[in-house]
């Protein structure tokens, strides 16, 4: 039987020219996205509050002779107009024993960036990158830090970790390192987001591809507890509009015999009603989704349906790259990218998508090379 896709990964197989301009339509008009492909080995990515710069995570592998793979962890800024790094600092060494995301945020003051490592958390000056702070989640064996997403407020961050099929949300302030808020989900966790005052946050906890009952867990902050928990099939990553809670679908458990087109869902945040999906002509809407400044992405990239007849499973495949943007609630298309074939090695992975707070700017990681598009 084929293995579900369930970790998500922060880099997707892609080769792309280092500087191009894009051509997009939008209800039949075609400006030029100005682009920038950094060249850098970068594990996730985020941009300065003021859109200048992009903080990026670099991890580099060895083996020494003791047989083991090790990882080092390394913090960058860079100019991404002049595909120039200006700073750079060294974190953390580890043993490799799987995927991590390595992630990165500013803190919504710019004041603060934090960067992961599988199992603890570094706070740092952006300007410097001085070590301010390092943060040791209690973390039982084997789990590791997949996700963090900083307050849209104030300098709060969730810490999203895993192990095989359960997941564990923390959540410290970063001036004192103190622990504000601890959740254990049955779950993996897909994906967590913030609402735009920083009130409340919500978290994405499938069994992805089966028909166990999968949900959104949503949660707030005054005081920190449980607030309700909404049904949604194969939540891969969601995302907090001013009145709504979108959320996408994972590409792989698209599977089916008979096709089923993958839309963009979303639930009233007033009422917690589920409102009317979103489609696309001829392309599904998955994997990843970012809101920011009234402006909504999400992959669009073409998914294709593969079967094992023997074992009588089906999946998704990415075969192309793709994203969309809607702006507005209730939102309306106001592009679509061009589209980037796959090449057939090496193995699929999913792609990354991240708004800019100021909505100008995207990034998409492909193969661990990020690319910077300027959006009109």
């Amino acid at each position: 039987m084929k293995p579900l896709l369930i970790e998500r990964r922060c880099w997707v197989r892609a080769s792309l020219p280092v500087m191009a301009f894009l051509v997009v339509s939008a209800f039949g008009q075609s400006p030029a996205i100005r682009n920038w492909d950094l060249r850098v080995a970068a594990t996730d990515a985020d941009f300065s509050i003021d859109d200048r710069f992009l903080a990026v995570t670099v991890e580099t592998t060895n083996t020494p002779a003791d047989g083991h793979s090790y990882a080092t962890e390394s913090v960058q800024i860079w100019d991404y107009r002049d595909n120039r790094k200006i700073s750079g600092a060294e974190l953390a060494t580890y043993l490799k024993a799987g995927p991590t995301p390595n992630c990165v945020r500013y803190t919504a003051d710019g004041k603060m960036l934090v960067s992961s490592d599988p199992t603890r958390l570094y706070v740092l000056d952006p300007s410097s990158l001085k070590l301010l702070r390092v943060i040791n989640p209690e973390l039982s064996t084997d789990f590791r830090i997949f996700h963090i997403e900083t307050a849209p407020t104030g300098h709060v961050v969730l810490i999203a970790a895993n192990r095989v099929e359960r997941g564990i949300l923390v959540a410290y302030d970063l001036d004192s390192g103190r622990l504000l808020f601890k959740w254990k989900s049955p779950r993996r966790i897909n994906s967590v987001d913030w609402n735009s005052d920083g009130t409340r946050f919500a978290v994405a906890a499938p069994l992805l591809c089966t028909r166990i009952r999968d949900t959104l867990e949503v949660f707030g902050t005054n005081p920190w507890s449980h607030l309700r928990t909404l049904t949604a099939r194969n939540p891969a990553s969601l995302a907090f509009s001013q009145g709504r809670l979108f959320w996408v679908e994972s590409g792989y458990c698209k599977g089916s015999l008979i096709h089923r087109q993958l839309g963009l869902e979303s639930f009233d945040t007033r009422t917690w009603d589920r409102q009317k999906a979103v489609f696309l002509r001829e392309r599904d809407i998955h994997d990843s989704i970012s809101f920011a400044n009234s402006r909504l992405v999400a992959d669009t990239g073409k998914l294709e349906l593969k079967h094992d007849w023997l074992d009588g499973t089906s999946w998704g495949d990415a075969v192309s790259i793709q994203f969309t943007l809607w702006a507005g609630e209730p939102a309306s298309v106001e592009f679509t990218s061009p589209s980037w074939p796959i090449p057939l090695q090496p193995p699929p992975a999913m792609s990354q998508l991240r708004l800019s707070r100021t909505g100008k700017m995207v990034v998409l990681i492909h193969n661990r090379s990020p690319r910077v598009m300027e959006i009109p």
